[in-house]
């Protein structure tokens, strides 16, 4: 018999939520289609607007598909809450998700306008297709293992940057699962924003870009729990151009015109070649210079003839240019001016500069200086180190763990963060 309550399970119970909520998604395994479920994020809330009222407040938001379809709430350790349900409108729950938004609209995580906090705020998993990765999910916080399932990581990690991923490497077999499972699954929830930002010579923080990103790890674990999706470079790179045909797929629908910050997306150059990116090009039109393309290292050396083709068709079309996957010791053997982007990430790491010698470090000063320090982002700024360090070559563009604490201290103090001067990218 179908299980057909409706109810609120909370910490409060007698069981742990986690434990009633493991035995719902048991008993309703063989039951899958039309069913799925939503996470909302209040533990990722600042502390002040998850008190045990405003969790209250936001568990009684979903009374009304709660009492007029088949659909539980779980009310988590975490103050989590998870929503099942089966044969609902999405439309309908997405209308309290967007009131819940405005309810917590002063917080960070609800800070970036209605796309981008609904996808930080939500996940989704569609039981026809996630039902054993979100089964996991639910195993690992029961038994206390996992604190959540949607977590941030660095922008740099969404091309396999990133560190912490284990499990069997890919074979063009199973890499043919992946994508057929990619092609299949939701993903609005699973892209997240991080701001690439200029610092003043005052300490403020300036928007430069907000790069869009679909969240590798977070991949992982919906549709490839047992796979290492970083394992093999080569192969990653052929997944990486199916991520690309779903992000686009997401952000054409953007209202570009009324967009506030320039947003960044890293792309394969076979994508930007694409009738899929066609189709985007089409729906920015006159607002391209609100775009920032984003293309890789390894991408452009394959093929320089056809990076230059792109460069400059992008260019033309008044996009901006971004070689990304850069390190400190790159600088040392060629000069990437000759590749005339508009910006260059570089991705700090200790483990690059611990051992710079004093010629070396004069070395990639000459470099910057050669092409303009203004030219130049620090991505993967996780510490005030990787500030000093880009500070003393003149560079005052970063993208990182430590640069977003920043930008939420100066969102909490001031209620908001600069955006660009004017609507061109510098």
């Amino acid at each position: 018999m179908a299980d057909t309550s409706s109810t609120v399970t909370s910490v409060s119970d007698r069981r742990s939520p986690e434990s009633s909520l493991l035995d719902h998604v048991g008993r309703v395994a063989h039951s899958r289609s039309g069913r799925f479920a939503v996470q909302i994020h209040l533990s990722q809330l600042r502390p002040h607007n998850r008190k045990p009222h405003h969790i209250r407040i936001a568990a009684r938001s979903f009374d009304s598909v709660l009492n007029s379809a088949e659909s539980n709430l779980y009310v988590l350790s975490s103050n989590d809450l998870v929503l099942i349900c089966k044969d609902v409108r999405i439309e309908d729950i997405d209308l309290v998700i967007d009131k819940l938004c405005s309810l917590f609209r002063n917080d960070p995580l609800t800070a970036g306008g209605r796309r981008r906090s609904r996808e930080e705020f939500t996940s989704w998993f569609d039981f026809e297709i996630e039902y054993d990765t979100f089964l996991q999910n639910v195993r690992e916080m029961a038994d206390g293992q996992s604190g959540g399932l949607g977590q941030t990581e660095d922008a740099s990690a969404g091309r396999g940057l990133g560190m912490g991923f284990v499990g069997e490497a890919l074979d063009p077999f199973s890499l043919a699962k992946v994508n057929d499972s990619l092609n299949r699954t939701r993903v609005d929830d699973m892209i997240q924003q991080q701001p690439a930002v200029i610092i003043g010579a005052d300490g403020t923080e300036r928007i430069l870009f907000q790069e869009n990103y679909l969240s590798i790890a977070e991949l992982q674990r919906r549709i490839a729990p047992g796979y290492n999706l970083i394992s093999n470079q080569w192969l990653f790179q052929h997944l990486t151009q199916t991520v690309d045909r779903r992000i686009l797929a997401t952000l054409i629908r953007d209202d570009y015109e009324t967009l506030a910050e320039p947003i960044s997306i890293n792309l394969n150059i076979a994508t930007v070649l694409s009738n899929d990116f066609k189709r985007f090009d089409e729906v920015v039109a006159e607002f391209t210079e609100k775009v920032v393309i984003e293309l890789q290292q390894i991408d452009v050396f394959s093929d320089l003839d056809n990076f230059y083709y792109t460069r400059n068709w992008l260019k033309d079309r008044g996009y901006r240019v971004l070689l990304d996957g850069l390190n400190p010791v790159s600088l040392h053997y060629f000069d990437p001016g000759l590749l005339e982007a508009d910006f260059y990430k570089v991705g700090w790491g200790l483990e690059f500069t611990e051992t710079e010698s004093a010629q070396e470090h004069d070395d990639i000063g000459e470099a910057i200086n050669k092409i303009g320090a203004e030219r130049f982002i620090v991505a993967r700024a996780e510490t005030e180190e990787s500030v000093r360090w880009a500070l003393t070559f003149g560079i005052r563009r970063f993208q990182g763990y430590f640069i977003d604490e920043l930008v939420q201290r100066q969102i909490e103090k001031e209620g908001h963060l600069a955006g660009p001067t004017n609507k061109q990218v510098h």
